[in-house]
């Protein structure tokens, strides 16, 4: 590093930006499996016909419409990258029994994958699945190595 910089002093993840189909129905989707609402609807810079944002809780999306002719990103976690959302303990457990009915409820499209991969790193229990447009999402929690409730 040369001297007198420094590097950036980073308060926190401000958005995560995801690249959509439709935007009324990702918003939908969003906010019956997640609970997300629309956040910052009403200024034309956050809202328009290319872009919506939806908060839950200080989780942010920025949903950006994918250009005429052009489709979602194809590959695995490692290539395209993922969202991952905190929980507690007790709601990633909740669900990791209910979110495969939810994501089945509220499949928005034909062939949409609904699975749900769970993992129990030691640390970190976590849940990962698909919105419609195939952007891989994660739910998770830090829990204690010795936490003696897991997933079951």
């Amino acid at each position: 590093m040369k001297r007198g910089l420094s590097a950036a002093k980073v308060l926190c993840h401000d958005h995560v930006a995801l690249g959509v189909m439709c935007l009324d129905t990702s918003m939908r989707w969003y906010n019956s499996v997640l609970g997300m609402t629309p956040y910052m609807d009403k200024h034309p810079q956050f809202r328009d016909d290319s872009l919506a944002m939806v908060k839950a809780g200080e989780a942010v999306f920025a949903l950006l419409k994918i250009p005429e002719g052009r489709g979602p990103l194809e590959g695995c976690r490692s290539s395209k990258g993922h969202a991952a959302l905190r929980v507690t303990h007790k709601e990633v457990r909740r669900l990791y029994r209910d979110l495969p009915q939810i994501l089945s409820e509220n499949r928005a499209r034909e062939g949409q994958n609904v699975e749900v991969e769970a993992q129990d790193y030691g640390a970190q229990l976590s849940l990962f699945f698909y919105d419609p447009d195939g952007n891989e999402l994660e739910v998770c929690a830090w829990v204690a190595d010795d936490e003696p409730v897991r997933f079951v």
